[in-house]
């Protein structure tokens, strides 16, 4: 909790967890946030079937022999999102009711996620997100409609219109991205400096 309060909005998230009633189990997970399937192998596997997607990230980054070492032929490595987000799409037409699926990424990968699984009918709340990496956030311009991936300041440049962003806590699910309200509407060329807060 931040200073006393919590918008509804915002998203929490948890460390992933095996559900054991599901009947099959689909995992994504994005760089870095192997790290965070790494974690779920150590728990006792489920007895069903087990498909994990991984978009490699950079080198520093990449899980990719580790996990071939823990999940072997149930891994299916991508580096580009594309092809992710196709195999994602063909997994979940596919998918049996009962599938229960987890993400571990960054947020626009998590909600990206998530809007590709809400096209086939899974709710947000079936879905099981961690985010083990950096806190930076999608932020989208009220004013142009523009997202711009990765802010880390609590006021940004908006990569469309170039306004300075304010930086909300309000979360849209359907857009996947933070509010962004330009911060000098009453008293233009008045912009205060911006903080790291979302490293």
């Amino acid at each position: 909790m931040q200073h006393g309060y919590w918008i509804r909005s915002k998203p929490v998230y948890t460390s992933l967890a095996w559900q054991y009633r599901a009947q099959a189990h689909i995992v994504l997970a994005h760089g870095e946030a192997g790290r965070a399937v790494l974690r779920l192998y150590q728990q006792r596997l489920p007895e069903q079937p087990v498909s994990v997607l991984y978009l490699v990230g950079d080198e520093e980054a990449d899980y990719t022999a580790s996990l071939r070492a823990l999940a072997g032929d149930c891994l299916l490595t991508f580096t580009e999102q594309e092809a992710l987000w196709a195999a994602f799409n063909a997994a979940l037409a596919s998918a049996c009711m009962g599938t229960r699926l987890y993400a571990a990424g960054n947020e626009a990968f998590l909600w990206q996620v998530s809007t590709l699984a809400a096209s086939h009918g899974v709710l947000h709340a079936d879905i099981m997100r961690e985010q083990p990496a950096s806190l930076a956030r999608p932020v989208y311009c009220v004013h142009c409609k523009t997202v711009t991936p990765h802010v880390t300041t609590n006021i940004a440049v908006c990569s469309g219109c170039q306004r300075h962003l304010f930086v909300r806590d309000h979360f849209s699910r359907r857009l996947g991205a933070y509010m962004g309200l330009m911060v000098d509407a009453e008293a233009p060329g008045e912009v205060p400096a911006a903080e790291e807060i979302y490293p």
